[in-house]
């Protein structure tokens, strides 16, 4: 089968002398590419070189996962130039969302008030709300009182 296919049959891979493993030299790093960067940290957790993330606790809010929990990702938290490409931390969702989110770094809610310590709520999925804007929600919603017995009333008046 080697005469007719003409495969040259080697009995180890290639070794590259730069990386010393197997296979052809990495290319370099681009400055700003998220793909490769991305690619790069991939590559390193499945031959084992990088821990899971996973298996790693959040760096914000020290969540560990487990079976059926949220699940955690590696974030490029330096940015992605050629030089940071591996510098990663294992962050939960919930936390990976609220650090890339453009609503994170808001200052105020969409109704100019400040997000402070006092006027600022958090949801289950880790969202900010303004508890101000909340309370005028709460406020317009409820009815005055005898709403409901006016309503019944007009109700029975219809039949």
């Amino acid at each position: 089968m080697g005469e007719t296919t003409k495969i040259q049959w080697t009995r180890r891979a290639s070794v590259n002398p730069l990386t010393g493993r197997p296979g052809p030299a990495p290319k370099p790093a681009r400055d700003g590419d998220r793909l490769q960067a991305r690619q790069r940290v991939n590559v390193e957790v499945r031959t084992g070189r990088r821990p899971h993330p996973s298996t790693l606790p959040c760096v914000d809010c020290g969540h560990v996962w487990h079976e059926g929990g949220r699940r955690h990702e590696c974030d490029h938290h330096l940015g992605y130039a050629a030089a940071h490409h591996l510098d990663v931390q294992p962050v939960c969702t919930t936390c990976h969302t609220r650090r890339d989110s453009v609503r994170a770094k808001a200052t105020a809610c969409i109704h100019g008030h400040a997000f402070t310590e006092e006027n600022t709520g958090r949801k289950t999925n880790g969202t900010r709300f303004c508890r101000e804007c909340r309370r005028g929600h709460d406020k317009r919603r409820t009815r005055p009182p005898g709403y409901w017995s006016a309503v019944n009333a007009r109700r029975k008046q219809v039949r």
